[in-house]
C-alpha cells in the first residue's frame, strides 16, 4: 500500500461506518455474542472448523448456563469452568424431561447432547488415538470437524431461541 501522507478523507471513512444500536441491558455480552457469531462464520468459511465449534460450545453452555440459573438448579454467580458441557445436559434433561423440538431437531436435548459427543471426538481426535491403533485418515476428519460445526451452529442458533422463548414464557406467567 502506498502513502501519500495525506490524512484520510473523512466522508470515505465515514461511508463505511455502521451505527450498531446498543442493547438495553448488557451491552457486553451483546458485543461478545456479536464477536463469536462473526468468528464463528469466518471460522467456517475459512476451514477453521475447530474454532467454529469451540466458539458454539460456548454459545450452548451459556445459554444453558443462563437457563439453569434462572430456575435455580446452579449458582449464576458459580465459577462457569466448573460446568461441563455434560453436566449441564445432564441438569437439563432433569429439569426439562419432555422433548424440545424445534426446525430442525426433533429434541434438542438429546441432540445437544450428540453434538457433544461428536465434538468430542473432533476436538480430542485429530491426533490422538491409542498406541498401536490405525489413525483414521486426517481428511476424514476434516470433514467430520466441517459437519460438527455446522451442526454446531443450526444447535446453538436453536437453543438461543428456545431459552429467548422460554424466558418470554415464564414472564407471561409470572405476570398473570
Amino acid at each position: 500500500m502506498k502513502r501519500s501522507g495525506k490524512l484520510p478523507d473523512p466522508k470515505k471513512s465515514q461511508s463505511r461506518s455502521v451505527v450498531v444500536p446498543l442493547p438495553d441491558k448488557n451491552a457486553n455480552k451483546y458485543f461478545s455474542y456479536r464477536e463469536a457469531w462473526g468468528r464463528i462464520k469466518r471460522a467456517q468459511a475459512y476451514g477453521y472448523h475447530l474454532e467454529a465449534i469451540t466458539l458454539e460450545e460456548s454459545i450452548i453452555a451459556d445459554r444453558l448456563i443462563s437457563f439453569l440459573a434462572s430456575a435455580g438448579k446452579i449458582e449464576g454467580n458459580s465459577k462457569i469452568e466448573r460446568h461441563s458441557l455434560a453436566h449441564l445436559i445432564q441438569r437439563w434433561f432433569e429439569l426439562v424431561p419432555e422433548p424440545i423440538p424445534s426446525k430442525y431437531f426433533p429434541d434438542l436435548r438429546v441432540a445437544a447432547d450428540g453434538w457433544r459427543q461428536r465434538r468430542n471426538k473432533v476436538v480430542h481426535g485429530m491426533v490422538k488415538s491409542a498406541p498401536g491403533a490405525s489413525h483414521d485418515d486426517v481428511l476424514n476428519f476434516l470433514e467430520e470437524a466441517a459437519s460438527v460445526a455446522v451442526q454446531g451452529d443450526a444447535l446453538a442458533r436453536a437453543i438461543t431461541d428456545w431459552g429467548t422463548r422460554f424466558k418470554k414464557q415464564q414472564g407471561k406467567q409470572t405476570s398473570l
